[in-house]
């Protein structure tokens, strides 16, 4: 939900817009210099509880949010577009990367500034980007719970910040925007790979293997905001060996890291798969590019502040099968055949 002071800031940035778009039908002498308008997209550290430097609240508490922004701004000079700057906020060296990528999805000039004061000079408009991050924990945990226990939660948030909780009435509106987003996104990002095309046979299914802790995030000498990360908060097991286990059943699996490919190449493997096998974690992200017929099956093994997985709120959201198994408390449990099998059955129903 945007406050009114955040709505009044992008009808301010969109007026500018439009009153560009009037300068360039009626004062053609102006300069280019004149016309350019510089936007800062800042992150709303007052919202939600997680950092910009982790992939989930990355990509949902700043990122896909920050590009419906600006997929709404360039809307808005279609006959005479600008070359506005789009300035993000560093969200650490494993983010960053796909900040600019995504820039480039959208044809944007953009910069990326360690620190916003950086950027608020004069003309430069502020906008606040909006938290979905926040919508959709809230989400996950408000379905899971019972009429009761979800009415006295919501009584205590509209004590708590005095106003209508927006997970009462801004679903629709949220939903809609992400839709637009990823149609919007896919459509810039080939199905397939032309440099290096799968072949006639593609896998079915990815059981995702989560990446190795960069340094940024070691807990000795790194600096991010909140330490650990990967492989070191938790990790599948003997990935490798259960892809090919569950192979030989027809299945066609294969193994894929997000974290060691481009945005653009993550996108494109959870668009084409049937299904996704993972670890509970931040990788789950990525299922806003699959399509609603897929089916994304979690192992549940560790223990989590969240009792109601983000993931699973966003899967109900988009319309996409959420499979489950609980598997205990060991962060590193190991697929062997008994999970396997359990695996298999639900790849199969």
């Amino acid at each position: 939900m945007r406050s009114r002071e955040d709505r009044r800031t992008i009808i301010v940035a969109r007026s500018h817009l439009a009153e560009s778009q009037g300068h360039l039908l009626w004062a053609p002498w102006l300069s280019d210099q004149a016309m350019r308008r510089n936007y800062l997209l800042a992150f709303d550290g007052r919202r939600g509880t997680g950092v910009r430097e982790h992939f989930f609240h990355f990509l949902w508490g700043y990122l896909l949010p920050a590009a419906h922004d600006i997929i709404e701004l360039q809307s808005d000079c279609l006959s005479h577009p600008l070359e506005n700057e789009f300035i993000f906020v560093s969200c650490g060296p494993v983010m960053d990367t796909k900040t600019a990528e995504m820039a480039g999805f959208l044809g944007v000039e953009y910069s990326i500034v360690r620190d916003e004061r950086e950027a608020r000079k004069p003309g430069t408009t502020n906008l606040v980007v909006r938290r979905w991050d926040s919508f959709i924990c809230d989400y996950a945990g408000y379905s899971r719970l019972r009429l009761g226990a979800a009415t006295l939660r919501l009584l205590r948030q509209a004590v708590k910040y005095r106003s209508i909780p927006p997970i009462l009435w801004s679903k629709p509106r949220v939903v809609r925007e992400i839709q637009h987003v990823r149609h919007t996104i896919l459509a810039k990002v080939p199905p397939r790979d032309e440099a290096t095309p799968f072949g006639d046979d593609p896998p079915c299914y990815y059981i995702l293997k989560r990446s190795e802790e960069p340094a940024f995030y070691a807990p000795e000498g790194g600096r991010a905001e909140r330490r650990t990360y990967g492989t070191s908060r938790r990790s599948l097991l003997g990935i490798e060996e259960a892809a090919v286990a569950l192979s030989r059943q027809s299945h066609r699996v294969a193994v894929f890291e997000p974290g060691r490919h481009t945005l653009a190449e993550q996108i494109r493997t959870f668009r084409n798969c049937k299904g996704i096998i993972a670890i509970r974690g931040a990788e789950l992200a990525n299922i806003v590019w699959m399509n609603p017929t897929s089916k994304v099956i979690v192992i549940n093994a560790g223990k989590f502040h969240l009792s109601a997985p983000p993931a699973w709120g966003l899967a109900k959201l988009l319309g996409i099968r959420y499979i489950e198994i609980d598997w205990g408390e060991d962060p590193y449990p190991r697929l062997g055949n008994e999970l396997v099998q359990r695996i298999s059955n639900h790849l199969a129903s």
